[in-house]
């Protein structure tokens, strides 16, 4: 995936961080991650390090902001009406249109992973992001189905993005197994097992 160039409208902040970004993604292509430190990337993007940290409170957010750059645009909102199974279904759409773009992410994935293993302060960060995330579906998953769900909302965020990284890895290491009905049907079954069954 090509890095975008800094945009021609967006305020003079907005074109840093893009300026940054693409240094920084410059770096990581021509020497993986750890060829991006600060002074590298300010470097690279003709800056001073005081130019990073006016935008980026730390490496990790840089390397965060980067990463959803170059990530899979994945619409995670269930705030829409309609009943769990429509939409998992609507959700299941998104991801088969972005899984044939995953196995491109394959190395600076696993390279963004073994930093977050190895670094507790990304690691911190990312944690906290998905926190915040899980909160957010949780809201939105019991405004929507309240009582009918089977087990809490927060489990089923947690269930539905467990289900998505999980088909996203797999479709990096074997994309012709990830079929779209294999996926639509997962998330079916899913959307089946997460609601209460009426005893007839």
């Amino acid at each position: 995936m090509a890095i975008p160039s800094p945009p021609v409208g967006g305020t003079k902040r907005d074109r840093t961080k893009a300026a940054l970004i693409a240094a920084f993604w410059d770096l990581v292509d021509e020497g993986g991650f750890a060829a991006a430190s600060l002074e590298a990337v300010a470097r690279r993007a003709g800056m001073t390090r005081g130019a990073i940290y006016s935008n980026f409170a730390s490496r990790a957010e840089l390397l965060l902001a980067a990463a959803a750059v170059r990530g899979l645009k994945i619409d995670r909102d269930f705030s829409q009406p309609g009943t769990l199974a429509e939409q998992l279904d609507r959700f299941a759409q998104g991801l088969v249109l972005a899984l044939p773009n995953a196995p491109g992410t394959q190395r600076w994935h696993a390279e963004l992973l073994l930093h977050i293993a190895t670094e507790p302060a990304l690691k911190a960060q990312v944690a906290q992001g998905f926190t915040a995330l899980f909160e957010v579906m949780a809201a939105q998953l019991q405004a929507q189905h309240g009582d009918e769900l089977a087990i809490p909302a927060a489990s089923l965020a947690l269930a539905i993005q467990a289900l998505t990284m999980g088909l996203i890895y797999q479709a990096i290491i074997s994309p012709d197994a990830v079929t779209p009905a294999a996926v639509f049907e997962a998330y079916a079954a899913l959307a089946r097992g997460a609601v209460r069954q009426v005893e007839g």
